[in-house]
């Protein structure tokens, strides 16, 4: 994700803009910094439960004998006769 940001415009509710330009105002943050940080507050709590993930299962499930093989996978993967 990085920090590469998007422009894009919302609209909102008379009573929500008042609340964020005072909330601006008594932060000294810009709106946009108090938006994104509100939209990061509701998107945190909804991060996946690793544990509860099913792709977590196949953690371990490989063996070896500590070769390398990522570094040589093209020798592993397409030796012949052996």
């Amino acid at each position: 994700m990085g920090n590469t940001k998007h422009r894009t415009q919302i609209s909102l509710e008379s009573w929500q803009y008042q609340a964020l330009l005072e909330t601006s105002r008594k932060s000294k943050k810009s709106l946009s910094s108090i938006i994104r940080e509100l939209v990061g507050e509701k998107f945190s709590k909804e991060k996946i439960d690793m544990k509860k993930d099913p792709i977590m299962g196949i953690i371990g499930k490989g063996a070896g004998d500590g070769y390398p093989a990522a570094k040589n996978h093209d020798d592993i993967l397409y030796r012949k006769g052996g």
